[in-house]
């Protein structure tokens, strides 16, 4: 069952249901990150204050939202190059980058969990699929589709292989 060769009314391809659903965890990891980053505002803020405060060095604590405004603007920008222009590169991107969330795994396993840290597990839980979903057998068809058929001449689905040579 191959949708992803088809196209929908508008001429735009017809996404695999991976995409699909790397689209749904993708974008509820971010928000459920968004969750974790509001309610652990006022935490990160005091240890800010903190750290500034030890080092005698003046940082406002508008600079942790600006930070992490940063940071989902990539990641939404990196979401795009995958779900909207089938990157393998913004795939590989996002794949590094949930490696490096893996490095403060540990810190949400040690003591007890504000409710900022269950919402941070939330979403590396659900990055952790998104990702997962990404090396389906249709999200990579789909993925290597866009460059040119290159995928389809691999497997021999493509119809200029049957025909003579020129």
């Amino acid at each position: 069952m191959r949708h992803f060769g088809h196209a929908t009314a508008r001429g735009a391809p017809v996404k695999p249901q991976s995409i699909k659903l790397f689209d749904y965890f993708y974008l509820g990891s971010m928000f459920l990150g968004v969750l974790a980053f509001i309610t652990g505002y006022r935490t990160a803020k005091a240890e800010l204050a903190a750290q500034t405060a030890e080092a005698g060095v003046s940082i406002p604590p508008e600079t942790l939202i600006a930070g992490y405004a940063l940071g989902a603007l990539l990641c939404l920008a990196l979401w795009f190059f995958v779900s909207a222009q089938r990157s393998n590169i913004a795939k590989w991107l996002i794949v590094a980058l949930f490696l490096v969330s893996l490095i403060s795994l540990g810190d949400y396993l040690a003591g007890p969990m504000p409710l900022s840290e269950i919402y941070g597990l939330a979403s590396i839980i659900a990055y952790a699929v998104a990702v997962g979903l990404l090396f389906r057998g249709d999200a990579a068809r789909w993925l290597d589709e866009s460059k040119g058929g290159a995928a389809a001449k691999r497997t021999g689905d493509s119809a200029s292989e049957d025909a003579p040579p020129v």
